[in-house]
């Protein structure tokens, strides 16, 4: 059966694109180097041989992957349901503690020409209108507090700690960043034995840890990372007032 919807607006990467059969050709050569990629955390793909520099291509390949562009490569992610329950009780958590601001969840931000998605953004001013919209032609600036959340192995791990790195590049003093690294263990974590007690601030550590979970801070991304091992009742007030209870974490990843 056949449905048409009158007044419906055409697509507008569809109306805007002129150069569709290079976006065919994008979108073949991506499809083809995924069916040979092992689809577990994240995939890198090289897309060296095209040009990239045009806003429709790219929001073609934002509308057809979940993947980020940084220079050269896209990577696209494949979040399993834990990651994504952690990401979405987060933004919920921080929305609670300020209603003004924007906390969303693997939105398009532009950094220097590349295309990231933070886990978690929290924006203290919405961007405007038409940043929201289409954030890639548009230049939706980066968040206010970024997080991550990585499996404590690569190349997950490397991802979303590189970030750091990029973004130092551009100076963005004003970016509070948060990585929490949860485990690769097929068994769940353990269950919480003071269910209900008050939270209360988590203790630094000299290094990073070497099992997860555990958090990685940086007051701004300029800043020395500050390293707390993921127990259940402590949290971490960040900069911006919100605090971060862990046990939204270790609830999600200790559930059978």
């Amino acid at each position: 059966m056949s449905i048409k919807l009158e007044g419906s607006e055409t697509s507008t990467v569809t109306r805007e694109t002129r150069q569709p059969s290079q976006i065919n050709m994008i979108f073949t050569y991506i499809d083809e180097s995924l069916m040979w990629e092992k689809k577990e955390d994240i995939v890198k793909v090289s897309l060296s041989a095209y040009k990239l520099d045009n806003i429709n291509i790219r929001e073609a390949i934002h509308e057809r992957y979940n993947a980020e562009i940084i220079g050269k490569d896209l990577f696209i992610k494949y979040d399993g349901m834990n990651k994504e329950r952690i990401h979405r009780r987060l933004a919920n958590s921080a929305e609670i503690h300020n209603l003004n601001w924007g906390a969303e969840i693997n939105i398009i931000c532009v950094v220097g020409g590349n295309n990231f998605r933070p886990d978690v953004g929290i924006w203290f001013r919405d961007p405007m209108f038409v940043q929201r919209s289409r954030p890639t032609a548009s230049l939706c600036p980066p968040p206010n507090v970024w997080i991550e959340v990585f499996y404590n192995k690569d190349p997950d791990r490397s991802h979303a700690l590189s970030k750091i790195d990029l973004i130092q590049q551009h100076n963005l003093i004003n970016i509070e960043y948060v990585g929490i690294a949860i485990p690769v263990a097929g068994n769940p974590f353990l269950q919480n034995p003071n269910s209900g007690i008050v939270t209360t601030p988590a203790t630094q550590t000299p290094e990073v840890p070497t099992r997860a979970p555990y958090t990685i801070h940086l007051w701004d991304v300029n800043s020395i990372p500050v390293y707390y091992k993921m127990d259940w009742n402590k949290h971490l007030v960040l900069r911006c007032g919100w605090k971060i209870d862990f046990n939204i974490v270790l609830n999600v990843i200790s559930k059978p």
